[in-house]
């Protein structure tokens, strides 16, 4: 029997990229039916990856930009519910960035909806809300979609009441968040609290305030980030070096030192080792933070800011964290350990500016992927010599000096506390000690 690498880090299952038919999803017979009606049969990759959580009722965040099928999938979610559980009265609220993509949106559910036994209605309007909107709304529309501005009015109007909502969907959150956060904010608040209803939340581009706002309107959270990985490498500068496994973590001091210590994102493939490397990262007084993927979204979102601001200058992630990576403008990527895929390769590049540089390293285990690696991308990784050793290979006595020298500026990261005795949320509990387990 084959044994298992110990602590060898288990990354998600690839879904195939024109996703499955729809029929192979629980869905409602009569909502199925009308799918197949309209030529929808197969799902697309957001789709594929969304309704199995969706459809279970669980809270969901997804990256996605329009034309990704993320209309349609939170549709169809919407509608198996109300087939399977008819509603009495407005029981479903999308809330859209404007009143044209309230009415595209509404056009393409009725579409969806027509011979159903319950309404969809937009309630948005440049100026005037049409006659036929506010009677619709009125009679207790099933699924309501509308701005932020009109359902502040409709609340005021005592024309729903939040309790009955069953469903909430934020589309392009990111845009509404940046067109008016206080009063986004405000207005969630009025709508029932995480856990009471379902929550999805969609978004074209992620930034961590708008992050931290979704994790406080949904209740542990499904995330979905599907990005195509870098495809054009002309605009940034690439680098291989060959190196053993022992002396990569005096060359990893000595690229630090070299490019002056700046915002560093560098790529370990093992979590276990990734935690080492960063521990002693910060032994030597380097500001460094380990992004632990199985960390809840709130405790690994303040690892993220601290090195979006000035709390870390280094962030050590694996590939299962790269995609909760969003901070712009990071001049330099690491890759201590050459990934096992191509895929995963571009994925990490897309964590550099453009204009900055990926440094490689290539070690007796990486050389075993390397060759596939350039296969793929279709051109050789540059080879960099580190002449002279001197310069390139720094002890850690040394740097320990240096960032002393340096002054308290260089002082570690900070590690978050919790402000409870019990389990923050997202921990989880050692099943033999019952204790939480810590963050690294």
């Amino acid at each position: 029997m084959l044994e298992v690498a110990k602590n060898k880090e288990v990354k998600p299952l690839l879904v195939a990229l024109h996703g499955r038919p729809f029929s192979s999803f629980p869905l409602h017979p009569s909502l199925l039916k009308r799918l197949e009606e309209l030529g929808f049969t197969k799902t697309t990759i957001i789709q594929d990856l969304f309704l199995p959580q969706a459809l279970k009722g669980h809270d969901v965040i997804v990256k996605a930009r329009r034309g990704s099928g993320k209309a349609l999938a939170y549709l169809i979610t919407i509608f198996d519910r109300f087939w399977r559980e008819p509603p009495s009265t407005t029981e479903a609220l999308v809330l859209v960035t404007s009143e044209a993509r309230a009415q595209e949106l509404a056009s393409l559910a009725q579409h969806l909806s027509q011979g159903f036994p319950f309404s969809v209605t937009p309630f948005a309007a440049e100026e005037k809300i049409p006659e036929e909107q506010l009677k619709a709304l009125e009679k207790g529309s099933a699924l309501l979609i509308t701005t932020p501005h009109w359902l502040n009015r409709i609340f005021k109007w005592r024309l729903l009441r939040p309790e009955t909502l069953k469903i909430i969907v934020l589309d392009e959150f990111d845009q509404l968040v940046a067109q008016s956060r206080s009063f986004v904010e405000n207005l969630l608040k009025k709508l029932p609290p995480p856990g009471k209803r379902q929550g999805l939340v969609f978004m074209e581009e992620l930034n961590y305030e708008t992050l931290e706002m979704a994790y406080q309107f949904l209740k542990d959270p499904d995330e979905i980030y599907v990005e195509l990985g870098r495809q054009d490498f002309s605009a940034v500068n690439l680098a291989l070096f060959h190196v053993s496994a022992e002396e990569k973590f005096m060359l990893l001091l000595g690229v630090l030192e070299k490019y002056a210590w700046p915002k560093t994102i560098v790529f370990v493939n093992n979590k276990v080792e990734a935690q080492s490397l960063c521990d002693e990262l910060k032994k030597l007084g380097a500001r460094a933070v380990f992004l632990k993927p199985d960390l809840g979204p709130e405790y690994r979102l303040r690892f993220l800011k601290q090195f979006a601001g000035k709390e870390a200058d280094i962030l050590v992630a694996t590939d299962a964290g790269c995609r909760f990576i969003q901070q712009k403008g990071v001049s330099l990527v690491i890759n201590y350990d050459l990934p096992e895929t191509a895929e995963d390769f571009r994925q990490r590049a897309l964590k550099v500016k453009d204009g900055g540089e990926i440094i490689s390293f290539c070690d007796e285990e990486g050389a075993f992927y390397l060759e596939f690696i350039e296969k793929e991308l279709g051109f050789k990784l540059p080879v960099k010599w580190p002449e002279p050793e001197e310069e390139w290979f720094l002890s850690p006595v040394a740097v320990k000096e240096k960032l002393a020298a340096k002054g308290p500026s260089r002082t570690p990261a900070k590690r978050p506390k919790a402000t409870k005795k019990v389990a923050p949320r997202g921990l989880k509990f050692s099943s033999t000690k019952k204790r939480p387990l810590r963050k690294p």
